[in-house]
């Protein structure tokens, strides 16, 4: 429960201000390019399926590298890993900068920096918000996971917002100024990051293999838990969240909007996430959290199918705002389950297998862009949300069959 008195205590602890900031600062700036890189690539091609195409690629780092990190993270200093993201991530965006200030960026750097920024998002669980959570007490872990979701919600109606206005001011280079400068600021911070990894001793590294690390932890496949909350983050990355990636190509191609009006459309969905993850900071508890995790899912596929029956710009927003209450209570539980099931020394693998979950979004980034370009909107709409529903459906059979009290 996310109260006053908790926010205080937060931020009393510097190491809490500094990695609550970065979160903030990366967070600005993964949706500048979120957005500003859709707008660009379908003004260089005209192709919803290559719009789509660019999420798919920035999903394929979670199927490759997202369990290695999490690994990694296990057996090393977490600092350091945060040091070094932020370094390359220093160099990757300054080097997007020089190519589109010349007028040199094509389709396929688009493609290559989406790659590179999917790479740094595979470290965020199991190094930043792993590094938040051991810099408090455990006791108020809740508030500072609480706080810290707000905080990235609201940065997702920010950077849209910026990055619409920013686009049609000074283009995409404009775009990459912001973010090389924002990854600089959080290379600073991190720097002075000095909460202790507590990674394996070396004896204990030795006793079990280096590579006994690599594989997935037996316990966690085999727990039925474990296993409904990856199936529910399977349904969420195929249907709900491929369609907020199509938000740019229905704002120009249904609604004929500006760039700085399509940015304005997709921040909804980020105003509604920042009210929903305060909600459910404030409202969930250890036995609420997997509830607010599937209804914020089946909630999100309603809301779908609603705006395929009146897909007006009046409706997209009042849907957005809504569905973005609805996405915040996925996210904004999603971590805390999987930290709660996991013993200490497996966090880092847990969380790795999670992000090979998120990683199958590439499939549903690739399924919506096909159904986008093939059935316009709103026939691609009532498909996406029609085949999730039925997902969902099974899901909810094995969770009435499964205690989930102990997970949330």
């Amino acid at each position: 429960m996310l109260q006053p008195t908790d926010t205080r205590l937060l931020f009393a602890r510097p190491d809490y201000r500094r990695l609550w900031a970065i979160g903030g600062l990366t967070g600005v700036a993964r949706w500048l390019e979120f957005v500003a890189i859709a707008i660009f690539a379908y003004e260089l091609t005209r192709s919803p399926a290559l719009v789509a195409l660019l999420a798919v690629l920035r999903m394929v780092p979670y199927l490759l590298l997202g369990f290695l990190t999490g690994a990694v993270a296990d057996i090393i200093d977490r600092k350091r890993l945060l040091v070094a993201t932020f370094a390359a991530m220093v160099v990757a965006s300054g080097t997007m900068l020089l190519v589109t200030a010349m007028g040199a960026a094509t389709y396929t750097a688009a493609a290559a920096i989406v790659m590179v920024s999917g790479a740094f998002w595979t470290t965020d669980m199991p190094v930043r918000r792993r590094l938040l959570v051991d810099a408090v007490k455990p006791g108020i872990v809740p508030a500072a996971l609480g706080f810290d979701n707000a905080t990235m919600y609201a940065t997702r109606a920010l950077g849209p917002l910026i990055g619409g206005a920013t686009y049609q001011a000074v283009g995409i280079s404009g775009i990459y100024a912001l973010i090389a400068m924002s990854y600089l600021v959080c290379l600073a911070l991190a720097t002075r990051v000095g909460v202790p990894s507590d990674a394996p001793s070396r004896g204990a590294l030795s006793a079990r293999g280096k590579l006994g690390f690599l594989l997935p932890p037996r316990e966690l496949v085999l727990d039925r838990r474990f296993q409904i909350i990856m199936g529910v983050t399977l349904v969420y990355n195929l249907w709900c969240w491929p369609f907020t990636g199509m938000v740019p190509v229905i704002g120009q191609k249904d609604f004929a909007l500006t760039p700085a009006l399509v940015g304005a459309l997709s921040a909804c969905d980020g105003l509604g996430g920042t009210v929903g993850a305060l909600a459910v900071g404030l409202l969930a508890t250890p036995r609420t959290l997997f509830r607010f995790y599937f209804y914020g899912t089946l909630a999100c596929l309603v809301l779908i199918l609603g705006l395929a029956l009146h897909l007006t710009v009046g409706a997209a927003v009042i849907i957005l705002l809504v569905s973005g209450i609805a996405a915040a209570a996925f996210s904004s539980t999603q971590y805390a389950l999987v930290y709660n099931i996991a013993p200490p020394e497996m966090r880092g693998r847990a969380t790795g297998m999670l992000s090979i979950f998120i990683g199958s979004s590439m499939l549903g980034h690739w399924h919506a862009g096909l159904l986008f370009q093939m059935l316009g909107s709103i026939a691609a709409m009532e498909v996406m949300a029609c085949e999730g529903l039925a997902a969902m459906l099974v899901l909810a059979g094995l969770w009435w069959r499964t205690p989930m009290h102990r997970a949330g």
